[in-house]
């Protein structure tokens, strides 16, 4: 019997605990950040500036992929540190400030929020774009929806469902001698 499966991305494991997920999670966002370090030099390579780009746009998503299922080990003080660390390893790389430097100093400058808080808003956004298509009375969102729901979420969504119309209400009809006339006309012209 397997003790844990990987399904989307997601590793799932016999107790859902989230830990072998979460430690996924963490390395290859440490392994990518390291990449991306060695491409920085003091008087070569990247600039600060430009660590910030595949940081916020490449490494965070990869790292709330999923987070509507997993969001519940943000709670954990645990992966709040673990979490955090991944936060200013990228801060620190961004500023190139001293590693005695707070992070909160640094998220603050950077207008980073931490990932435990991006991380629950993702799960937000994940249940309210489920909302029309599954009620929110399903059972296998009742405990997500008590814990991060939000009143915003009750509000009246602009979702349509598409109507497809595959019926031919029009003739199309090509008058061959009117456009031989005009090619002739242009032809004569060049």
């Amino acid at each position: 019997m397997l003790d844990e499966v990987k399904y989307l991305g997601v590793i799932l494991d016999s107790k859902l605990n989230w830990n072998q997920h979460l430690q996924k999670i963490i390395r290859k966002a440490q392994t990518t950040f390291a990449v991306v370090r060695c491409i920085c030099g003091k008087k070569w390579g990247l600039r600060p500036n430009m660590v910030h780009w595949p940081y916020t746009r490449v490494l965070r998503p990869s790292i709330f992929h999923g987070a509507l299922v997993w969001w519940s080990k943000v709670t954990q003080k645990t992966t709040k540190i673990q979490l955090g660390r991944i936060q200013r390893m990228a801060c620190i790389a961004i500023t190139r400030a001293m590693k005695s430097t707070p992070t909160a100093a640094m998220e603050v400058l950077l207008n980073l929020n931490p990932l435990d808080l991006l991380i629950m808003a993702e799960a937000r956004m994940a249940l309210y774009r489920l909302q029309p298509v599954v009620p929110k009375t399903a059972a296998a969102l009742l405990s997500i929806w008590k814990n991060v729901g939000d009143p915003i979420l009750d509000m009246r969504s602009d979702y349509t469902i598409p109507v497809y119309y595959h019926s031919k209400i029009f003739n199309v009809i090509i008058d061959w001698d009117y456009w031989r006339k005009k090619t002739q006309c242009f032809l004569r012209m060049l």
